[in-house]
């Protein structure tokens, strides 16, 4: 018997218009995810925009609730010893991925360079900041040690396996707290319709960042595009704040929605302490800043109480505030008060657990389209929870560790 030619045994490898029907009959999203990580040809098959469309056309209804996959966290920095110890457990420096209960992506944790090839060691200790529309940023760490006021950030596609550079960020301007709010605003935020993209870039982005200018204290805002056309650098804008502010209040992460991104900004004065939000409307390339105090109805709620954890999110698609008293969690609403004036109330309230030391949960990350909060004891940081605020259910979150800084994680969702 003659011996059979191990290249002949192979399988032939399909072609690519074949693998497309065979995905087009995948039946539902979640089944599609799973097969855009089986490899990365799948997974440029999936995210063509022309197969998506195909899939689902505009004004589609079967997509169903976003589904949440987990949360990227960026781990201590450790010292030489311990970190050749540790070498064997953690192959990659970069952010590690701990997946929710149920994920599509299963049960274990797995690192940053999983989803986005590294060959060149650009994410070896990237710091999550906000992800948006299958994108994820990070901040990098700049290559030479003088460039310590120089802010270097890589923007991620979890679904192309691409990163793609963004151009360094001369930060000196700010004090020492540096930049400390981020927004992510992808093509699907604003009717910003078909636009030619700039050399080096495969998605339509924006990025904005907020810090305090060292010299006169007044907000900064810093905002660059991949689109082609504009300016391949960062342009700063002076908010001109009316009053003097600090925060982001809470969260460092902006709300967006309809194009705009909303940060929570506290007054800074000790006859000030009322809430502000910073709105950043984007239109056709424009940037536009307004500050707009929130209205309060100071007979359900005076305002002093109100403010020792307040978080700005959207639920259910409309603005929203989250506020940590206690062992509760109070949910306030925008409703017309008497006088047809827009007032914030709370319009929902819910318990979280209290360990043995008598400390309540406590939000570190709101996530925008599940509709949910990660939570956890700060005197206890190996374990975290999930609050469902829809049905006040509460999910432990296994694959916790103490290595990880829980002040980065950002959510990962399917919408």
């Amino acid at each position: 018997m003659s011996e059979i030619d191990p290249a002949a045994a192979c399988l032939p490898v399909l072609p690519e218009d074949v693998v497309t029907v065979i995905l087009d009959r995948v039946p539902d999203l979640v089944s599609l995810f799973r097969c855009s990580v089986v490899c990365k040809r799948w997974r440029r098959l999936v995210s063509d925009p022309v197969f998506l469309r195909r899939r689902w056309p505009e004004g589609c209804s079967s997509l169903g609730r976003p589904s949440l996959l987990g949360f990227f966290v960026h781990r201590d920095r450790i010292n030489t010893s311990a970190k050749r110890k540790i070498s064997r457990l953690y192959p990659s420096l970069s952010p590690v991925f701990v997946p929710v209960p149920d994920s599509v992506l299963g049960p274990e944790r797995r690192f940053l360079t999983s989803f986005i090839r590294d060959d060149a060691g650009i994410l070896d200790d990237a710091k999550p900041l906000v992800a948006r529309g299958g994108l994820l940023l990070v901040r990098i760490t700049p290559r030479s040690l003088d460039k310590n006021n120089v802010l270097c950030l890589c923007m991620c596609n979890l679904l192309t396996g691409r990163r793609e550079l963004l151009p360094p960020l001369d930060a000196s301007l700010l004090d020492d707290n540096g930049v400390t709010g981020y927004s992510l605003v992808t093509a699907a935020d604003h009717d910003a319709g078909p636009h030619p993209l700039a050399d080096g870039y495969s998605n339509l982005f924006q990025v904005l960042l907020i810090g305090v200018a060292r010299e006169n204290w007044r907000l900064h805002l810093y905002k660059f595009s991949s689109a082609a056309g504009e300016s391949q650098g960062w342009h700063s804008y002076d908010c001109r704040q009316p009053v003097s502010l600090s925060g982001p209040f809470e969260c460092r992460i902006a709300v967006v929605a309809c194009g705009t991104s909303q940060w929570l900004f506290q007054g800074n004065d000790a006859n000030n302490q009322r809430l502000y939000t910073l709105d950043v409307s984007i239109n056709s390339g424009h940037i536009s800043l307004t500050f707009t105090m929130l209205q309060f109805d100071e007979l359900t709620h005076p305002i002093g109480s109100f403010l020792p954890s307040a978080w700005l999110c959207t639920i259910d698609a409309r603005l929203a505030l989250l506020c940590a008293r206690s062992n509760q969690l109070e949910i306030w609403s925008r409703l017309y008060h008497q006088n047809g004036t827009l007032r914030w109330h709370p319009t929902q309230s819910i318990r979280m657990e209290i360990n043995l030391f008598g400390e309540p949960l406590s939000p570190v990350c709101f996530i925008e389209n599940s509709d949910a909060v990660l939570v956890l004891y700060h005197s206890d940081p190996e374990f975290a929870y999930l609050l469902d605020l829809q049905f006040g259910s509460v999910t432990k979150v296994a694959g916790w560790t103490r290595s990880f800084n829980y002040m980065t994680a950002v959510s990962y969702e399917i919408n």
